[in-house]
C-alpha cells in the first residue's frame, strides 16, 4: 500500500502487506488492511510505515471497520463478520452472514452489506442479527448521512437510502450503472460508478 502526503499529495512512504489489499480503517493508534486473498489484516504502525502485526482470518476479508472497541472484519469467502480483538491481535468470534462485503457502525450496531441484496443488522455485543434490510442487487460501500445510511447497488443501478429507525429502506433513487462507492461532503452525496468513470452528485433532502 502508498501513503501519500495530504498537503504535497506526493508519496510519503510505501508499505508491503498481503496479496490484494482491499479495504483499510484506522483506529486503536493504527492502520488496518484486509488482504482478500492472503486471507490476513495487516496491522500498520503509521509512526514507523511498516507492519507491525499479521493477523490471520481466513477466507476473503473485505470490508473492515472499527467501533465498539473492536476490529470487525467482512469475510466474504466463507460468509462471515469476524470480530478481532486489537489489544491481543486475534480472532474472537464470528457470525455467519453470507457474501458479507461492507461494514459500517451506527446507532449501537453494525450494518453489514450482503451481496445477496441484504443490509445485516448486528448486535456487537451478542453478535446477534437484530434485522435484515432488503436493498437492491449487490449492496456495497455505503455511508451514514444522519439516521440514514445510504447503500450503492451495484447491479441495480440504484442508491437505497435505509433508515436505522424503521429498519427499512426509505427510498431508493436511480443514479446510473454499476455505483460501487458512496461518501458524503460538502452536504452532498457523492456516488463512483465502476464501469464508465462518472462521479454522480445527490441532492440528501426528502
Amino acid at each position: 500500500m502508498t501513503r501519500l502526503n495530504a498537503r504535497t499529495n506526493r508519496r510519503q512512504a510505501r508499505i508491503r502487506v498481503g496479496i490484494n489489499p482491499y479495504a483499510l480503517a484506522y483506529g486503536a493508534g493504527t492502520l488496518w488492511v484486509t488482504n482478500e486473498v492472503s486471507g490476513t489484516v495487516s496491522r500498520i504502525s503509521a509512526r514507523k510505515n511498516k507492519v507491525v502485526k499479521t493477523i490471520r482470518v481466513g477466507g476473503q476479508p473485505n470490508g473492515i471497520a472499527l467501533a465498539f472497541g473492536k476490529v470487525w472484519v467482512a469475510d466474504y469467502g466463507r460468509g462471515r463478520l469476524i470480530r478481532v480483538d486489537p489489544a491481543h491481535n486475534r480472532v474472537q468470534q464470528a457470525v455467519d452472514i453470507p457474501s458479507a462485503d461492507w461494514i459500517t457502525a451506527h446507532a449501537g450496531s453494525l450494518w453489514v452489506s450482503s451481496e445477496t441484496g441484504t443490509v445485516y443488522r448486528i448486535d456487537p455485543v451478542t453478535m446477534a442479527v437484530q434485522a435484515t434490510v432488503t436493498v437492491g442487487d449487490n449492496p456495497l460501500a455505503g455511508a451514514w448521512i444522519g439516521d440514514e445510511l445510504w447503500v450503492p447497488n451495484i447491479g441495480s443501478g440504484t442508491v437505497s437510502v435505509v433508515s436505522s429507525s424503521t429498519n427499512a429502506v426509505a427510498r431508493t433513487i436511480t443514479v446510473g450503472p454499476s455505483p460501487i462507492a458512496l461518501a458524503y461532503a460538502a452536504g452532498s452525496a457523492w456516488v463512483t460508478s465502476e464501469d464508465d468513470g462518472d462521479l454522480w452528485r445527490l441532492d440528501t433532502a426528502p
